[in-house]
């Protein structure tokens, strides 16, 4: 099937003006026109804050024009949803840099998610760190702490091996899986080497779970005798562990004291 030449524009009541298509817009623009359908939208925005832009391609400008004319006719704006989260409290705790990595800033995962990832990294050296936070779901709520950090450290290793499946990594193999009691929680460590883009590479997975929240820490750098050998990485996780879960703690003693205040 032949594919439609696409093009982007800018919309605005002055008119059209071409701007230039990345390459993590194509495959979209490639979707939303499926087999040659055309899904023209006044409303398509890029990214958050991108300005609202319009497909057309060569079987059909008329009806993008039309769209345009209308949109500057019409006085009311159209309903955006504009919805943005509040940034996670645990943001503001966090430290800027940790040990030899600098915090890059979160994400959620997605809109109905509570759940979210903070990266940092060591740029220098090739070394990136990802921070997930997410609620133990409503199923799982009743097993013990144990089962909740190894199933979901058991998780963690079936996705990796799902992207080993597409093509994202290669040669993925678990080298060393231990577990280690810190006080009355338990942390999984994994470590693993892979192939990606063809540089050997070595990732650690750290795991614990806390009062209904899972916590994990991922390491990834290019595989060799320092990085192996070092122990940064697990001073890392054991630092991040303990300054989320100490904020969860103070969360608790507040609402605690509240609950107190209340019945006074």
């Amino acid at each position: 099937m032949q594919r439609l030449p696409i093009r982007l524009f800018y919309l605005s009541c002055k008119g059209f003006e071409p701007t230039k298509l990345t390459r993590s817009q194509r495959p979209l623009l490639r979707h939303l026109l499926g087999s040659g359908a055309v899904l023209a939208t006044t409303a398509q925005r890029i990214d958050k804050y991108g300005p609202i832009y319009m497909l057309w391609t060569k079987r059909n400008l008329l009806l993008p024009v039309l769209l345009a004319l209308s949109a500057c006719a019409v006085t009311t704006p159209a309903k955006v949803d504009t919805t943005v989260k509040d940034e996670p409290s645990i943001i503001s705790v966090m430290p800027e840099q940790l040990e030899s990595f600098d915090y890059q800033g979160y994400r959620y995962f997605d809109k109905s998610s509570d759940g979210f990832t903070m990266r940092y990294s060591n740029l220098g050296k090739h070394r990136l760190a990802d921070v997930f936070i997410y609620p133990v779901s409503k199923e799982n709520q009743e097993l013990p702490h144990d089962q909740l950090v190894m199933g979901s450290t058991r998780a963690t290793i079936q996705a990796i091996g799902s992207a080993v499946k597409t093509g994202q990594y290669a040669n993925f193999n678990v080298i060393g899986a231990a577990t280690k009691a810190r006080g009355i929680r338990t942390v999984a460590r994994v470590e693993a080497t892979y192939l990606r883009e063809n540089l050997a590479s070595y990732t650690l997975v750290y795991q614990t779970e806390y009062d209904g929240t899972l916590i994990k820490v991922r390491v990834s750098m290019p595989d060799n005798t320092a990085n192996r050998s070092s122990e940064e990485w697990d001073r890392f996780a054991s630092s991040v562990f303990d300054t989320i879960i100490d904020n969860i703690q103070g969360k608790d003693q507040q609402i605690l004291a509240t609950k107190k205040q209340a019945k006074i």
